[in-house]
């Protein structure tokens, strides 16, 4: 990533809001063929459902109170709806991550979040790319442990 761009390459995940997390199960189940999952509270604010999906992650989540002001918009008004908010994309290295940030403060764009735990083996920010694309982009960094945090989201194959 030697130039100075957000990159659009990266791609693994369909980050969506939904009201109804059990109605969203539903709706990927009967709609989607997508019936194994992993159920998790990720934080105080938030309860997720991953799958894969061939090499693609579906990421669904219920907001709670204090969820971060950047998801509210896309919250649907049906129970079993679902809206993109973002795709995540994956950043291979330390070196991709530092002019990720180059780009991004180059550009100007906002980052409404931008955290990092396991001593920094697990980055990840949102960019407020909605102006362009219509909704967020998400970069995230995995390495040591991290690597190895989405082991247990089943795989589907609604083909089948």
């Amino acid at each position: 990533m030697a130039q100075c761009f957000l990159p659009l390459g990266g791609f693994y995940q369909f980050g969506y809001v939904t009201r109804d997390l059990d109605a969203a199960v539903v709706t990927l189940a009967e709609q989607f063929g997508v019936t194994r999952y992993r159920r998790k509270r990720s934080s105080e604010w938030m309860e997720a459902v991953h799958a894969w999906v061939g090499d693609s992650q579906i990421e669904v989540l219920q907001l709670g109170p204090g969820a971060p002001e950047m998801y509210h918009d896309y919250v649907p008004e049906a129970a079993g709806e679902l809206r993109l908010q973002h795709l995540g994309r994956r950043v291979e290295t330390l070196e991709d991550w530092r002019a990720l940030e180059q780009a991004i403060a180059k550009g100007g764009f906002d980052t409404p979040m931008n955290a990092s735990a396991m001593d920094g083996q697990l980055r990840a920010i949102y960019v407020d790319t909605r102006r362009l694309l219509g909704i967020y982009s998400e970069y995230v960094y995995f390495a040591g442990d991290a690597l190895r945090i989405y082991d247990d989201v089943p795989r589907n194959d609604p083909t089948r």
